[in-house]
């Protein structure tokens, strides 16, 4: 493909955004053939649990086991083609197919096959697998085989990071999904810096300093803002070494696909809060106090997430066209924690749900003007220097990443 001479300064070219043929081919050679971020284990908390998603036009489902392992399958009955199961979200002990009954076992066995004669053999038509990996209670999919062997570098890194919150101790309080008029890509652009904060983020700047997501900026000619922020971080440094809570920045490490750092809050924040409180009584893991902090991991191709000592945001994004794209935003908090009494969902979620919105408008925003006509390609700022990192990742998938 021609992107191989697309200068990485500047945004990508108005195909890149607007074609259906580079779409089909980046969900070949990116969402089907790398590991995906796609639900937690929040979305199971018991044996059957299942959650059903989709990534362009492939649907699967994941499935918690009778031993409480999270198993992945394509959603298709191997007889005549139906669906499996249905919904979102639901429970079952064992899989049955509402066409003709064919019924399933949660490992995906064939148990049954309705109208088969007897010397049918059903070890030849279990459920078609997907690859599943889970880390910290986070779960990818890679929907294509062979799945590419980072995922262990992977999960050895970032294990540490996300231990302390005991996510798979956690349930689901909130989830909010938003379909945006948008090519996927100017999502994950957006998020990938902090530039348009300033301007755009009321909320979400009362508990974050937009220094620390990417700003890149010359250390000689440091602003007051980003002075406070390293004098800051500096102090919360020592703090998270006495607590042994890892905090040193993991930026795409050795060319894999994640970014992990620890950060101070501002403005005495606590939580993603927009005041110096918790947003949830109930503290993570085996965390004692809200020391102030955040980590946060981003993960190409498509997922940011926040973990505070109260309360854990993750992000996943889904590209359903060329111009339609998911946006899915899951709140979760101790297992048992009360709604109304050790939080209330209102304030919980009202920092990220003004700045979801907010970044809605803005990625939509440019979709229509990259559709206007006038497009071209613009200059990248020092302060978007992780937007230039994903276009040059993103230019890597489409011209080495073999199609299936």
């Amino acid at each position: 493909m021609s992107i191989a001479r697309i200068d990485e300064n500047l945004t990508l070219p108005a195909r890149y955004y607007t074609s259906p043929e580079i779409f089909n081919e980046e969900l070949e050679r990116i969402f089907y053939s790398k590991w995906i971020y796609v639900a937690c284990e929040a979305d199971l908390p018991k044996t059957g649990d299942y959650v059903a998603l989709q990534i362009g036009t492939k649907s699967f489902f994941l499935q918690r086991n009778e031993t409480g392992e999270v198993h992945g399958f394509y959603n298709v009955c191997r007889h005549r083609g139906h669906e499996l199961v249905a919904g979102e979200k639901g429970n079952c002990k064992r899989l049955i197919c509402p066409y003709h009954n064919w019924a399933y076992e949660l490992d995906g066995k064939l148990k049954h096959a309705r109208g088969m004669d007897p010397g049918f053999n059903k070890e030849d038509y279990g459920l078609v697998p997907i690859n599943v990996a889970v880390i910290g209670g986070l779960i990818y999919v890679c929907l294509n085989s062979p799945a590419p062997a980072d995922i262990e570098e992977v999960r050895s890194r970032l294990t540490p990071y996300l231990a302390p919150y005991d996510l798979p101790s956690t349930k689901i309080a909130c989830q909010k999904d938003i379909i945006e008029a948008t090519n996927w890509k100017l999502v994950i652009e957006n998020n990938r810096e902090c530039l348009h904060c300033n301007s755009n983020h009321p909320e979400l700047l009362v508990p974050l300093y937009s220094s620390g997501f990417g700003k890149g900026l010359d250390k000689d000619n440091i602003q007051a803002d980003e002075r406070r922020f390293q004098e800051a971080l500096q102090e919360k440094e020592r703090e998270w070494e006495s607590l042994d809570l890892p905090y040193e920045l993991q930026e795409f490490p050795d060319g894999l696909w994640f970014r992990t750092v620890r950060l101070p809050l501002a403005n005495q924040c606590i939580s993603h809060t927009l005041k110096p409180e918790h947003a949830c009584k109930k503290l993570l893991g085996k965390l004692q106090r809200p020391e102030g902090s955040g980590l946060s991991l981003w993960t190409h191709p498509n997922s940011w997430n926040h973990f505070l000592s109260d309360h854990i945001v993750t992000f996943s994004v889904f590209p359903l066209s060329v111009d339609r794209t998911l946006v899915r935003t899951k709140w979760l908090v101790a297992a048992d924690a009360v709604e109304g009494v050790d939080y209330n969902v209102d304030d919980l979620t009202m920092v990220w749900t003004q700045t979801n919105a907010q970044d809605q408008r803005l990625a939509e925003g440019a979709y229509r003007g990259i559709c206007s006509g006038g497009y071209m390609p613009g200059p990248l700022a020092d302060e978007e220097y992780l937007v230039k990192q994903f276009l040059s990742w993103y230019k890597d998938q489409l011209t080495l990443t073999p199609a299936h």
